[in-house]
This record gives structure tokens, sequence and C-alpha cells, in this order.
């Protein structure tokens, strides 16, 4: 199973990088900057200082010009957002000798020999297997930024028309490989391709008769007692206008009686207003989202019990139906 790939495309200034970082930090805490780029000049220092600076914290910064794979353990579980193909292939290019370094003093120069072409297919297909590799670790998020040079001037001399051809040709397999591609324009995003639906479907959904009897048999199942987890307990709330599932955490203990209370010893009802303050608050746009905030990242998760951990599973399923749906939710 290869990775998910993301590719945003578009000419210089269009606002490519930004919504890049924005899709990155909009569905990873924790995402990583590649970038691939050598710094050569002070001006290229001053770009670069400007991106690091816009990036908070959160983010984990690799700096790889050619083998990006090798990093895959650092890599596992996180979005990677790779900026950018353009420079990536332009480190190939110069390592099979179509452009030659540039220095403080010396800007970069063709080499417009015989071999110019070939080694331009030989930089290609390099960068092209490397990519191959990266992205076939299923356990990552790749996000590639890239650019439109085709859209141009046509390039003066040999190697540069080989290098606007090699682009071309890297653009279209990464877009053929990725899930979804983005061609920003002037600051807007326009999908051009998005994630295919399921080949699989549709399949046979349950008749309105069974799914009457289905609603019965959960409005029954609703209505059984239920032991409340003697360390504490999930409320479950929905916030249609920010768009987002809220569960909060409440401790509680079992008195002598055997009677849930808070922590103060005030008896809990189901139905009582006499809700502490919450040990805990998470919100998430999903339930999916949710799920893995409480039960893989939090560090108390332990203290709920299986049956606690299943019903919470079920009400955060529910919650996310009636926000999609825009209806009215109650916790069980």
């Amino acid at each position: 199973m290869p990775a998910t790939i993301y590719l945003v495309t578009g000419g210089a200034r269009s606002g490519k990088s930004s919504y890049a970082q924005r899709l990155a930090e909009s569905i990873c805490p924790n995402p990583v900057y590649l970038a691939t780029s050598k710094v050569w000049d002070d001006d290229f220092n001053s770009r670069v200082k400007k991106h690091q600076d816009d990036r908070g914290p959160a983010w984990t910064t690799i700096e790889e010009p050619m083998t990006p794979s090798t990093h895959k353990e650092e890599f596992a579980g996180r979005v990677i957002l790779v900026d950018c193909l353009t420079l990536w292939l332009t480190n190939y290019m110069m390592e099979e000798g179509v452009f030659t370094e540039p220095n403080k003093d010396e800007d970069a120069t063709n080499n417009d020999g015989d071999c110019t072409t070939e080694a331009s297919e030989r930089a290609l297909q390099k960068v092209k297997a490397e990519f191959d590799v990266m992205t076939s670790q299923w356990n990552a998020t790749f996000i590639f930024v890239t650019n439109e040079i085709g859209s141009g001037l046509h390039g003066e001399s040999n190697a540069s028309r080989k290098f606007v051809d090699a682009q071309g040709w890297f653009n279209q397999h990464v877009a053929n490989k990725a899930n979804m591609v983005v061609h920003m324009v002037a600051g807007q995003p326009n999908v051009i391709k998005d994630f295919a639906a399921d080949k699989r479907n549709p399949l046979r959904a349950p008749s309105s008769d069974e799914l009457k009897e289905r609603q019965l048999l959960d409005k029954f199942l609703s209505s059984r007692d239920l032991t409340m987890d003697s360390k504490g307990y999930f409320l479950m709330k929905l916030d249609h206008e920010k768009g987002i599932i809220r569960a909060t955490y409440h401790s509680c203990i079992v008195n002598d009686k055997g009677e849930v209370c808070d922590t103060n010893g005030n008896k809990l009802t189901c139905h009582g207003n006499n809700r502490p303050e919450p040990m805990k608050t998470f919100e998430a746009r999903t339930a999916k989202d949710l799920t893995v905030q409480i039960f893989e990242r939090w560090e108390h998760a332990g203290i709920c019990s299986i049956g606690h951990a299943a019903y919470i599973g079920r009400e955060a399923q529910k919650a996310e139906r009636c926000l999609f749906e825009g209806s009215f939710y109650q916790q069980d």
C-alpha cells in the first residue's frame, strides 16, 4: 500500500507553498518540512529564513537535497511537505553535469554539450526512482510542491529547454501517482484531480424496513442499564458553528454505597446539572480525529475501560454523522 500523495502546482507567487503549509497543518499536529534546496546566496537564504519564520515550533525541518527516503523513520505517521520538486530535480541535473553549481561569486552555468540530452534523461530517471522509493512508505502522507515552468518563456539554451522538459515529465509522473492534484492560480486552489471513488461501491444497502428494525434495536439498547466507569466519564456535544465535536472528560469516584459521585462526593445522575469542571477537553473535526486524540495521544487514556472505549467510539460515530448532516445530536 503506497503513501497518500498530494501535489500542489502553480507558477511563481501563485500561493502554492502557503496552501501546502496550511494543508499539512490542518491534518497533522507535527508535520515535517523537507527542504530539497541548497542555499546558494544571500537572497535565497533570506527566502529560506522567511519560510522558517512562517512555520511554527510544531514543525520538524529536514534538509535533504538528494535521497529523502533515507529519513523514512522520521516520516512514519506524519505529513511530509516536500518543497519543492523543481529544486530536487535541479540537484540531480547538477549531479549529472547539465548545470554547474553556483557559488557566491558566480551564477550557475548551462553545459550545452553533446551529452546534455543523455545527462538530463539520467537525472530525470534517478529522481523519479527516488520518488517511487520514498512514496512506497504506506504510513506517511506526502505533500509535494512544484512549479509550472513550462508555462513561461521558451528556454534560450539547450540545457534550459531540457530542464523544462524534464520538469514537465517529472510533474506528470508525480501527478499520475498522486491522490489529489491542486493547481494554484492567484492564490486560489483549483482541484484538477481528486481522490478516486471506491470501485467496490455501490453495494447493497438495508431496505427501509430493515433500517426501521435497526433503529428499534438501537432504541432498545439505549435504554439498558449502564455501569459508569468508576474513574471518570465523557460528555459529548456538537458545535455546529465551528464544525467540531467537543468531548469533555470528568473525574468521578464511587462512594461506600456504590454510587458514582463527583470528586466532592455529590451523587451524579444521567440528567443532572451538577457537572464538575472537566479534567480534559477534546475538540475534533471527525470521529476518527476524536478517538485518536483520546486513545492514542492522551497520556491518561489507560484509565478508560474497554467498555467505555467502545461506548466513546459509538458515540463519536453518531456525533460525526449528526455534524455532517447538520442535525441535532443527543448522547446516549
